[in-house]
């Protein structure tokens, strides 16, 4: 079953879900949001929130779905109370925590239409309203690329920031760009995590701290993510174009190797998000 889907509920992952102008794939207007929930309930597909009393390799089933957003947009905190309380979600939000109420400098994007992330103040109100909060790591760097003692403040810094904000416990991580190896892996599992997550579909091989998601973008219908929930030829079809999108996004790991090495753009958006 390796390359099948799993027992467990599937987490289905977004970015941006705001009406304004994006750059990239990563959005996913409300509107076009709203459509695919209606589309998913129609078909059957039920929405649940992490479970954490029990290891995650055996829940409630196939039919039911996880809603997840990796980045922590600020403008989350204005589209996701209605939703929530519209389709009964509890989603979960992975945060970078040294970016709170910062903009997405990390996304070369940004030099076209920054985006700011969230404030502790909008965790708080949105940990409220019922949202699960997870560590998308500290600075959204590439995990596998840190040194040791980079990864545990990596780990350790943004979880410890995410309970204090949240009044939750953070048991959860998702990989910046989904970058994991067993040594990030066993450096999540030291920093106390139960769950890590990636940008790779989902397998009933998957490890706790490296589990598949399902990517929803911005060219996604309701048909095409229907078929990344199903069996077979269609799956695999959209699980190829997931792929190369998952490898383009190295493009934005390159960016910021190069601005760390002194290379700089102007922001072209104004004005500008500090």
């Amino acid at each position: 079953m390796s390359g099948g889907q799993t027992n467990r509920p599937t987490l289905l992952v977004f970015h941006k879900l705001t009406s304004e102008l994006t750059y990239g794939v990563t959005n996913y207007s409300p509107r076009r949001f709203r459509r695919l929930l209606d589309s998913l309930s129609a078909a059957g597909r039920s929405f649940d929130s992490i479970d954490r009393s029990m290891d995650n390799t055996t829940t409630q089933g196939r039919g039911h779905l996880l809603v997840s957003f990796d980045d922590g947009y600020e403008h989350l905190a204005d589209v996701l109370p209605d939703l929530i309380d519209e389709y009964q979600l509890r989603p979960i939000i992975f945060v970078p925590t040294e970016l709170e109420g910062r903009s997405n400098r990390w996304d070369y994007s940004h030099m076209f239409r920054p985006f700011r992330h969230l404030s502790r103040e909008q965790i708080r109100r949105l940990a409220y309203k019922g949202v699960i909060f997870g560590s998308h790591g500290a600075s959204h760097r590439d995990l596998a690329s840190c040194t040791k003692p980079e990864l545990a403040r990596e780990l350790s810094d943004s979880r410890k920031r995410l309970q204090d904000w949240s009044g939750q416990s953070v048991e959860e991580i998702s990989y910046p760009f989904g970058r994991c190896d067993r040594r990030v892996r066993d450096a999540a599992e030291d920093a106390g995590y139960r769950f890590g997550f990636t940008m790779d579909f989902p397998t009933a091989e998957d490890h706790p701290l490296a589990q598949g998601r399902v990517p929803v973008y911005g060219f996604d219908t309701p048909l095409s993510v229907q078929a990344k929930l199903s069996e077979g030829l269609p799956r695999r079809f959209e699980q190829a174009k997931s792929a190369v999108v998952s490898r383009l996004s190295g493009g934005t790991i390159w960016f910021n190797r190069l601005r760390a090495r002194g290379w700089t753009v102007k922001t072209i958006a104004k004005p500008p998000i500090t």
